[in-house]
């Protein structure tokens, strides 16, 4: 294989990544729908009420930083049962779930595929947001159809005082919020974030020799319209776009992928409720062509949806709560666009897939009693219904018991069903956009779980430290896998779904965190050990379940320190540890009936070695007095020069070989202000 067909298959999986077969004192105040956070003297970062675990945004900030960057993303991985992957993947896996099986969203819309090259950031601005609210298990009935858990970014949903910006120069990106008050009810926030990558670390984005271009932009706009007393207008727009190229002798690539999200949210208070209506749009694009001499690749994909969501929140009593919603989404999907030419002695056509239509309508209840100061229950109902050539419905059951022993001890044991009407797989798992979305239908059912868990919750020493102890288990059916390889997009006769095979799965383990709130040293110690196992009949004719999901860490350590040690100064740390992801290791490759196979051994039979990094911050405000602030963070990323395997390209015999894209310290420095 020459170099030019070797610069083809890496851009298409990820350098060869190893998936072969890779499938894929604070105050709470319960305002209806909404948890609300106020600090006081506490540097807390993380809350945790009736299983949610609720992020200020603004703590982000003093987290350390990568290549001068704050992502949510990244600090939301370092909560219990929140996996981190690597550093080319930052999609989330909640309690051994896929990164599709949960809802990541803006204001409740789905963002879809919300990851930059690599998954080195994710899309989102973490100063636009107020807060973040991480939902691990028990949910509600009101929650829309995922099988995993839930994560979701929270607009501003008040008028700012005066007019303020607030911004982030790194070395690799800037970022800047604007929030804008327009008369006393209106007010305007407005977000951007470029990239200028090449301009410093250029030298690291090379393949085979040959210079890589790339850049990023993210775009969100917020405008809040207070109508009334009672009524109030949310419009929201989010915008993220990814462009690779290369351009050199003889080669012309351009990888361009983008997420588009836009809302627009109507809420209206009563006496004793809240009603919303949200109209949204959501939609991922991704696209690669390659043309190298005469070898060309084009690929593309979409996944779209489009829908409306109506909440309804009433207190029948003051100790009986019901909520209902009514959701409606239509989907739009092209699963995967395929055509290859002039690879070597290859040449692969493929008919062009369908544009595909579904329809989902889903109605949840919830009824919440709180019967005395030591129990209280919520009982809930999801049921829907779904088309797409076929129909499917169901009706998801969903309880939560909420023991209160004693003063600020909380125990919580749920039970849920859980469905999913679409599927995810991927060629690889290498950063790049190559997976892609496609709809339940006769052949590949609708995903369904089955979800328990057992939650306990304290604090002591007047509230300066919090413990959580948490007991899951998950049973889902339908998972999809995709079986397949990189060498096989060589074959003239190749479709996707042809390596698509179906199973189920378990998902189990113990969340442990504990918390310091308040003092010098504040932050968390977290620790999950969690498998993530497949039953997949179809390899090698099992019936147990015996094979590890690709994203399983069984041991996941994150330790997470803060320390004010000064009144300008701010230094902070993370540790990581975490057990090798599994992989499928590929033993031959040879021809038969003019079709390049690949024979593989046991099914994520292997494990890359542990994972393990610390990162170092500190911040020193030069400016810190009426509500402006102007300061310098220094960030030291792979403190020690930990080489971690974040994936395995194979030599000409095969030999498996472990690769990074970091292996040495990074420093990074930023200057961050509001004004």
């Amino acid at each position: 294989m020459n170099k030019y067909s070797f610069c083809i298959l890496f851009l298409l999986s990820g350098s060869l990544c190893i998936n072969a077969q890779t499938a894929t004192d604070t105050i709470i105040q319960h305002q209806l729908d909404e948890v609300e956070v106020v600090q006081q003297k506490s540097r807390q970062f993380v809350t945790q009420f009736e299983g949610k675990m609720i992020v200020d945004a603004q703590q982000i900030q003093q987290m350390p930083k990568f290549l001068g960057t704050s992502d949510p993303i990244r600090y939301l991985q370092s909560l219990p049962s929140v996996s981190t992957n690597n550093e080319t993947t930052t999609g989330i896996h909640i309690q051994g779930s896929a990164d599709y099986q949960s809802l990541i969203a803006i204001n409740s819309v789905p963002v879809l595929y919300p990851n930059h090259l690599l998954g080195l950031f994710s899309t989102f601005n973490a100063t636009h947001f107020k807060q973040i609210t991480v939902q691990q298990a028990q949910h509600t009935g009101t929650m829309t159809n995922r099988v995993g858990g839930r994560i979701d970014f929270l607009t501003h949903k008040s008028v700012p005082e005066r007019f303020s910006v607030e911004g982030n120069l790194g070395l690799i990106s800037t970022d800047l919020t604007a929030s804008i008050p327009i008369g006393k009810h209106n007010a305007l926030y407005l977000s951007g974030r470029t990239s200028y990558i090449n301009a410093l670390y250029g030298k690291w984005l090379a393949i085979e020799g040959m210079k890589i271009k790339y850049n990023f932009q993210d775009y969100n706009a917020t405008f809040l319209s207070e109508l009334s007393q009672k009524d109030k207008l949310v419009l929201t727009a989010f915008y993220s776009r990814d462009k690779i190229g290369v351009n050199d002798t003889g080669v012309d690539v351009s990888v361009p992928w983008n997420n588009i999200l836009a809302s627009a949210e109507w809420s209206h208070r009563m006496s004793k409720g809240l009603w919303k209506t949200t109209a949204f749009y959501s939609s991922f694009d991704d696209e690669i062509n390659v043309n190298i001499l005469q070898q060309k690749v084009k690929l593309n994909s979409n996944f779209a949806l489009t829908g409306l969501h109506n909440s309804f929140n009433y207190y029948i009593f003051d100790s009986l709560t019901l909520e209902a919603v009514l959701d409606y989404n239509h989907y739009i999907c092209l699963p995967m666009q395929f055509d290859l030419r002039g690879i070597d002695l290859f040449e692969t056509s493929h008919s062009p897939n369908q544009v595909e239509h579904s329809d989902e309508l889903g109605l949840g209840v919830d009824l919440r009693h709180d019967v005395n100061n030591y129990f209280a229950y919520n009982v809930g109902l999801y049921a829907s219904g779904y088309y797409n050539k076929t129909p499917f419905g169901g009706l998801d059951p969903r309880v939560t018991l909420h023991f209160y022993p004693a003063s600020n001890h909380t125990l919580s044991l749920h039970y849920g069903m859980y469905s999913q009407n679409f599927h995810k797989v991927g060629l690889t798992n290498g950063g790049l956009p190559t997976d892609f979305f496609f709809f339940a239908d006769r052949q590949l059912k609708p995903e369904k779980a089955h979800s328990f868990n057992i939650k306990y919750t304290t604090d002591f020493i007047e509230r300066k430290y919090s413990i959580s102890a948490e007991l899951y288990f998950k049973q889902i059916y339908h998972i999809t896998e995709s079986v397949g390889s990189i060498f096989e997009l060589l074959n003239k006769h190749f479709s996707y779904s042809d390596d698509i095979i179906t199973g189920n799965g378990r998902n189990y383990g113990i969340n442990l965190m504990l918390q310091r709130n308040y003092g010098y040293l504040t932050g968390y110690v977290s620790y999950t050990y969690g498998r993530s196992v497949r039953q997949l009949p179809s390899l090698e004719g099992r019936q147990d379940y015996c094979y590890a999901s690709s994203y399983e860490r069984e041991h996941d350590l994150k330790v997470v320190l803060n320390s004010q040690i000064a009144k300008r100064w701010n230094l902070s740390a993370m540790f990581v540890f975490a057990t090798g992801l599994p992989y499928t290791q590929a033993q031959e490759v040879y021809m038969l009936n003019g079709k390049m196979m690949c024979a593989y051994s046991t099914y994520n039979g292997a494990h890359m070695p542990n994972y393990h990094r610390l990162d170092l911050s500190c911040s020193y405000d030069i400016i810190n007095k009426n509500g402006h602030l102007l300061g310098i963070n220094l960030s030291l990323y792979n403190v020690y020069n930990q080489r971690n395997v974040q994936f395995v390209v194979y030599r000409e015999n095969l030999s498996p070989v472990g690769g990074t894209f970091i292996s040495r310290i990074i420093p990074s420095i930023s200057i961050y202000g509001k004004f």
